[in-house]
């Protein structure tokens, strides 16, 4: 039963951290993705 219990809350810290990271990254690569589009609008507005 303490196994289990261990197991759990390991789960439990992980999920957390996990769901921490996630906005995080969805906003990074966000506006990673912006920048890149931003540059291709300029470069065809130069043409």
């Amino acid at each position: 039963m303490a196994a289990r219990l261990g197991n759990f809350i390991i789960f439990i810290f992980f999920t957390i951290i996990t769901l921490g990271l996630y906005p995080l990254f969805f906003f990074v690569s966000r506006q990673q993705e912006t920048v890149e589009l931003l540059k291709a609008i300029k470069e065809e507005l130069r043409k």
